[in-house]
């Protein structure tokens, strides 16, 4: 599942110039285009075959999401998703976004806990 904010056109920026993509005429796209204020990283998450504690007792599940930056031992909770009730295979509609100004790097840990 795939969450974008709508951006007005002046927030875009085109990588290929006008004059070179009138020469991909053949071609449907044109052009590639990148959001200014495109996430850093972003996922989506489900559930697949849970298991109840109790067999009487229905799941009520969500999932929290951490983060251990480098060089650090504590971790920051960042998220949670929505609480799905009555399933064994939750699907979220909630996704995980982070912006491009937040400092996660190739060694940062993320944690999902359900």
């Amino acid at each position: 599942m795939d969450i974008k904010e709508e951006r007005a056109p002046e927030e875009e920026q085109q990588f290929i110039p006008s004059a070179q993509a009138d020469s991909y005429a053949e071609s449907k796209l044109t052009s590639l285009k990148k959001f200014v204020n495109e996430p850093k990283f972003e996922f989506s998450l489900a559930c697949k075959d849970l298991v109840a504690p109790t067999r009487d007792r229905k799941l009520n599940t969500f999932v929290q999401i951490t983060v251990v930056h480098p060089g650090e031992q504590n971790q920051t909770r960042y998220t949670s998703t929505e609480i799905v009730e009555g399933t064994k295979d939750p699907l979220f509609l909630t996704g995980v976004t982070f912006p491009p100004d937040y400092p996660i790097y190739e060694e940062t840990k993320i944690k999902l806990t359900v």
